[in-house]
């Protein structure tokens, strides 16, 4: 039994090793990332590729971070979908926790769930709202700490289009 034991520590270890524990960078390749819908449907970072992404890491008891949302909603929908997207994180909170905000603030982009904050942790997200600026080839092109203005987020995407 404690071989047993012992090799899967040693399993766990050896895992652990593998992770990219690497802090993020302005202009590397942003981190491959998932997040759930609230159905328990997975969402590549991934899959988004040759938009501009604005991801956005979350949390429903932060008051900026629910202030925000109708800002970065205007700005999704001024800009329009077609070359951007929004991939909003929330880390640690329970799906039903992210369906209540959404019923309540009715934004039109999906709210995704990292309730095992890998997402987050990969991100080096330290408080929110922290968010990631990430260019159509994927690559990081600015971190934002703190709530922004619609103005504010149309400026920084429309560089980058």
């Amino acid at each position: 039994m404690t071989r047993i034991i012992s090799a899967l520590l040693l399993s766990l270890l050896v895992l652990a090793g593998c992770q990219d524990n690497e802090p993020v960078r302005v202009g590397a390749p942003a981190p491959a990332i998932s997040a759930m819908t609230p159905d328990g449907e997975p969402v590549a970072l991934a899959s988004l590729e040759g938009k501009v992404v604005f991801v956005n890491f979350w949390w429903a008891g932060c008051g900026p971070c629910l202030a925000e949302m109708p800002a970065i909603d205007e700005a999704y929908h001024a800009i329009g979908d077609q070359d951007f997207s929004v991939f909003a994180v929330n880390f640690g909170q329970s799906p039903e926790v992210i369906r209540n905000i959404n019923r309540r603030l009715k934004v039109s982009y999906p709210l995704l769930s990292d309730q095992l904050k890998i997402a987050s942790t990969r991100y080096g997200v330290q408080a929110a709202p922290t968010s990631f600026l990430i260019d159509r080839k994927g690559v990081l092109q600015e971190v934002i700490y703190g709530p922004l203005t619609r103005e504010q987020l149309e400026q920084k995407v429309q560089r980058l289009l």
